[in-house]
């Protein structure tokens, strides 16, 4: 039957004779056999015969015979996407099969029960190992070799506790395996922590490894059991030489468990048996992480191991570095890395990863002072970067959310020689996505993703990484397709963690284009598809409530929270405050505050803030001082976002007074110094109130206090004086801004039309044409003013401006010009 299309002409002439009611019953056996040993095995043919087969054994009556059994039950168990169908096929037609066989305790029945359990190990079916170990056990009929072959096989399917219950089993019936399958049930036993089992089955075997004795140490210590692990490595050394390895892991037992007094009594044994090697020293060290002379007791440590010939190595001060940050001591790990650099240890790629990483155990990002630092030891050292430090930078460096050091880091990676390898972890892609999104470098970001799903489908983490960049990038259209590419390959975890996330990301997106329906839409899905809706999705609903002012929306989704046992925090109330404030309902803004107060919510800021916002749209100073007053008592500073608020509220009530004794009082009471937006506010003020010289004197006051004006604020003051209709101010203000730094501060439109006001106001010639020229010289090209005054024109062969007079002052001496004068120059 070696042949293809005979086994497939003997099937058909089989199906023909079982019609007749005249197939013979083993003639089934070699077409299972030619279907088992096939590769890929032929599906589709065991499927036919064993229907065939089925037909031909119930019209005859004449039961299954073992080998037709052990045949059938190989070939299902070949099938690797169904291990229920081989279990099922061998509980159906074993009792029959097998039951000569067992009467006559045959060792045939041995060899066909071990080639089923050979065949189960092919696919790792451990339900059908299970089953012929559980029939052999109630038929009596178990035996070393059957238990020795089934070890295997859940060795390689990592089952070490039904490994060791198998055992216990066959074991009650007496069957005593050999020193190899108790070699290999002692790693078993270890693995699964039974260690009394493991340690049992060490004492049979007199051929005994010295690994399953280290394990056996290091399991113990797992458990917290130094004296027992003492105890294991008494024995271990009674029955044999035990050599420096088998020490080491014994003090590290003893290290780890804090079992310091007994580490150090075992050292100095290791010591006087010359059994002392640098991983000693690197284990000891790592007591001295904690306690107020720790970094004497590691100095005093290296010296004595330099004392013994032998050299600290980068494992040496990796270790302490890495047990020192663990324990929360930066500075002490930084001095490590000191010490390694003056002594001329080279820092590897895991040292700084280690520093990258050192905070991550206390759930804060790495400080910039820290980054900086681990930076600069990358740019000093010739590191061989590998996977792990390239994710440990990045990491470190996201969380600090600064484009510089993102470039910085970048930049560093890349001379380093480092390429990303044709196919990363997930997490390393999801990383990298994050990075080039950050710098928006989409077309990276996309490349990165086409890479990370090439081969085998998205994590929900990448995809919800992804869809996070993808919003943060304002290519929300974009994250929506991945989102429902998502949901198709997920679509059976529609309420997990991932998707919980993936779900806030959309709704942030469609928050921050104030589409409030589709964000409301998007809630009303995840609490369909059971999707758990945590903290910062209802606080971003509420925000795209209070952004497109529908507060009674965003009162059902507060309702909703309550409901949902997911209590309101600090960010809900402010949210809710600001947006009430913002759209004019004071009132219920106030009550809102008072309820978060009796909550135990100690109100910021950002809340205080927003009241006093509120309180100066419906021009209520006596309420603002109220605010002002509960501020102070609850220990919260007023800031220059306070004072702007204040001051745009006493200019609406035309209190130009008090609008300065804001400005003059409150940052000295309150400790902070007025910035450019509050002098810019002032500005605004003083112009609103018919007061331009006063706003244009704010600009002495802020030269005084070393406040630099931005564009914004040149922008306020022209705004005002083209308003008042001031080519005097105009002027002065145009000029100020050329002299400090240049065009980068003056709106080009606003700068034509104070040109052009100069013009209509018959100034021209006094200073109008001489500042022309002058922001021609900086680069700043405007267009000559026409206009009733006259008309203008640039004389091309000088470069420079003339005016021709009007028929209105005809007859009138021109004046001679001034030579275009340069900023800094004197006149």
């Amino acid at each position: 039957v070696g042949d293809r299309q005979r086994v497939w002409d003997a099937l058909d002439f089989l199906e023909v004779t079982v019609a007749s009611g005249a197939a013979p019953i083993e003639a089934f056996s070699p077409l299972f056999e030619w279907a088992a040993a096939q590769n890929p095995p032929q599906a589709a043919l065991a499927m036919r015969a064993e229907k065939c087969f089925r037909t031909a054994t119930t019209n005859s009556g004449i039961p299954v015979s073992a080998s037709c059994c052990v045949e059938l039950v190989r070939v299902q168990a070949k099938f690797q996407d169904n291990h229920a169908l081989a279990t099922a096929c061998f509980d159906e037609v074993a009792e029959s099969a097998f039951a000569c066989l067992v009467e006559q305790r045959s060792e045939e029945l041995e060899t066909h029960l071990v080639g089923i359990v050979s065949a189960a190990a092919e696919c790792l079916n451990v339900d059908l190992v299970k089953s012929v170990l559980h029939w052999a056990l109630r038929h009596k009929c178990s035996s070393a070799k059957l238990l020795s072959s089934a070890v295997e096989v859940l060795i390689a399917a990592r089952q070490p506790e039904l490994c060791c219950a198998l055992y216990e089993a066959f074991k009650c019936e007496e069957v005593e395996v050999d020193e190899g399958t108790k070699n290999q049930l002692i790693t078993m036993a270890t693995q699964a922590g039974q260690l009394a089992l493991a340690r049992d089955l060490l004492r049979q075997i007199s051929n005994w490894n010295v690994e399953h004795y280290i394990n056996l140490i290091r399991a113990c210590g797992q458990e917290g059991g130094v004296l027992l692990a003492l105890d294991v490595f008494q024995e271990f050394k009674e029955r044999g030489e035990v050599d420096t390895s088998a020490h080491n892991c014994m003090l590290d037992v003893c290290v780890s468990c804090g079992e310091n007094e007994t580490a150090r009594r075992l050292f100095e044994e290791m010591q006087a048996s010359g059994h002392v090697d640098v991983i000693s020293f690197n284990i000891l060290l790592k007591q001295y992480t904690t306690g107020a002379n720790c970094l004497s007791d590691a100095h005093r440590l290296l010296q004595e191991m330099r004392s013994c010939g032998l050299r600290p190595n980068a494992a040496t001060f990796n270790s302490l570095l890495s047990a020192s940050l663990s324990a929360g001591n930066f500075e002490q790990g930084w001095h490590m890395v000191e010490m390694m650099e003056e002594g001329g240890q080279a820092v590897d790629a895991y040292t700084v990863s280690i520093l990258f990483r050192g905070q991550k155990r206390e759930r804060q990002p790495m400080d910039s002072r820290s980054f900086d630092r681990a930076l600069s030891l990358m740019r000093r050292q010739s590191l061989r970067v590998d996977e792990v430090l390239v994710v440990a930078s990045l990491e470190a460096c996201l969380a600090l959310r600064c484009p510089a050091r993102l470039d910085a880091t970048l930049e560093i990676l890349q001379r380093s020689g480092w390429a990303m390898p044709k196919q990363c972890a997930m997490h390393t892609y999801g990383i990298l996505i994050k990075a080039f999104g950050q710098k928006r470098q989409m077309g990276i970001v996309w490349q990165l993703w086409e890479e990370a799903t090439r081969e085998k489908a998205g994590s929900e983490q990448i995809y919800g990484q992804m869809i996070d960049v993808l919003v943060a990038s304002g290519s929300l259209e974009d994250a929506l397709a991945l989102f429902e590419e998502m949901k198709r390959a997920y679509s059976e975890r529609l309420d997990s963690q991932g998707f919980s996330v993936a779900y806030a990301m959309i709704i942030r997106g469609f928050a921050q284009r104030k589409e409030c329906e589709q964000a409301l839409r998007c809630y009303e899905e995840m609490k369909g598809h059971g999707t758990k809706v945590g903290h910062v999705v209802f606080n971003t609903l509420i925000d795209a409530c209070s952004r497109v002012g529908d507060m009674d929306a965003g009162a059902r989704v507060y309702r909703d929270m309550t409901n949902a046992d997911c209590s309101p925090d600090l960010i809900t109330y402010s949210t809710l405050i600001k947006g009430y404030c913002v759209n004019g309902d004071l009132e219920q803004a106030m009550e809102l505050f008072s309820l978060m107060r009796n909550r135990g919510f100690k109100p910021d800021s950002i809340v205080f803030n927003s009241l006093l916002d509120g309180c100066a749209r419906r021009l209520k100073p006596e309420l603002c001082d109220e605010v002002l007053m509960e501020m102070e008592q609850a220990g919260v500073p007023a800031s220059n976002y306070s004072a702007s608020i204040l001051i745009k509220l006493y200019g609406r009530c035309k209190n130009l007074a008090a609008a300065f004794k804001v400005i003059d009082e409150m940052p000295e009471k309150h400790g902070f110094k007025p910035n450019t937006a509050v002098y810019t506010c002032m500005m605004t003020t003083c112009a609103a109130n018919g007061r331009l010289d006063l706003a244009v004197g704010l600009l002495d006051k802020m030269s005084e206090a070393g406040v630099q004006p931005d564009d914004r604020t040149y922008s306020t003051l022209l705004k005002s004086a083209l308003k008042a209709g001031s080519a005097e101010r105009s002027n002065a203000v145009i000029r100020t801004a050329l002299k400090q730094g240049g065009t980068s501060l003056l709106e080009k439109a606003l700068v034509q039309s104070a040109l052009n006001l100069m013009h209509r106001r018959r100034v021209w010639d006094s200073y109008g044409h001489d500042l022309f020229d002058l922001l021609h010289e900086v680069g700043m090209q405007m267009q000559y003013p026409t206009g009733d005054a006259g008309t203008g024109s640039l004389d091309t062969s000088t470069g420079r401006s003339r005016v021709v007079r009007s028929s209105a002052a005809a007859g009138v001496p021109g004046r001679q010009r001034k030579q275009p004068v340069k900023i800094g120059a004197e006149h």
